[in-house]
């Protein structure tokens, strides 16, 4: 009699758990995203839901801006991706790289010398670049939309 009480745990934690049904929106494309230059430049702004993981400050103020040239900038975050906002500027270079089928940002901060990679998804005709701030399952993560 106990044994299907282990077969029902093992199925709930199965479908509960590491992405078993796929991601939350079946329809954002993670693998082999085709992504180019023109898809990327100009002016990407951090989502509200992105703000729970970070700092007390609750304000709609991140913006990521991406040129021609491979130079970015970003607003208010020098520390974004230790989960901290603050009014620091954070510049460098970018560009496009694949890693594990999977398109990226490559982030080059000038100031710390720090590489972060975003990566690139696509839902529809919209990409969004997401980075997550500790395991993919938890949640936590930050993404920016164009």
């Amino acid at each position: 009699m106990k044994r299907p009480y282990w077969i029902l745990l093992i199925l709930i934690l199965g479908f509960t758990s590491c992405h078993f049904l796929g991601p939350i929106d079946g329809n954002i494309e993670t693998k082999n995203v085709q992504v180019n230059l023109k898809d990327i430049i100009g002016t990407w702004k951090m989502d509200k839901f992105s703000y729970e993981y970070l700092s007390e400050i609750k304000t709609d103020s991140i913006i990521l801006t991406f040129k021609s040239d491979y130079i970015f900038e970003m607003n208010n975050s020098q520390n974004l991706f230790d989960r901290e906002i603050n009014n620091g500027i954070s510049a460098g270079t970018w560009e496009i790289i694949e890693q594990y089928d999977t398109k990226k940002i490559k982030l080059n901060f000038d100031d710390t010398k720090i590489t972060k990679n975003l990566d690139v998804y696509k839902l529809k005709k919209d990409y969004q670049l997401w980075y997550f701030l500790s395991d993919p399952d938890s949640g936590e993560r930050i993404r920016f939309l164009k």
